[in-house]
């Protein structure tokens, strides 16, 4: 079975890109420990104030939070 030229494309394509290339800005983001009852979930916060007032914030459980050095 031949393989498809997207195929081709997507094999070609380097393990580690560069953030530009795939449209992506990084920001700092803090994480903060949920207290309460369960306090093995996080929500981070974006550093830039602005961010925050645009409603952007992520609550995660541990399990799925990874660190992309690790997990290519």
């Amino acid at each position: 079975m031949s393989r498809s030229a997207l195929e081709v494309e997507w094999e070609a394509q380097p393990d580690d890109p560069d953030s530009e290339d795939l449209g992506y800005d990084l920001d700092d983001w803090e994480r903060i420990r949920a207290s309460g009852v369960d306090s093995e979930k996080f929500l981070y916060l974006p550093e830039d104030e602005e961010l925050l007032r645009e409603e952007a914030f992520v609550v995660a459980a541990p399990a799925a939070v990874v660190d992309l050095l690790d997990n290519r």
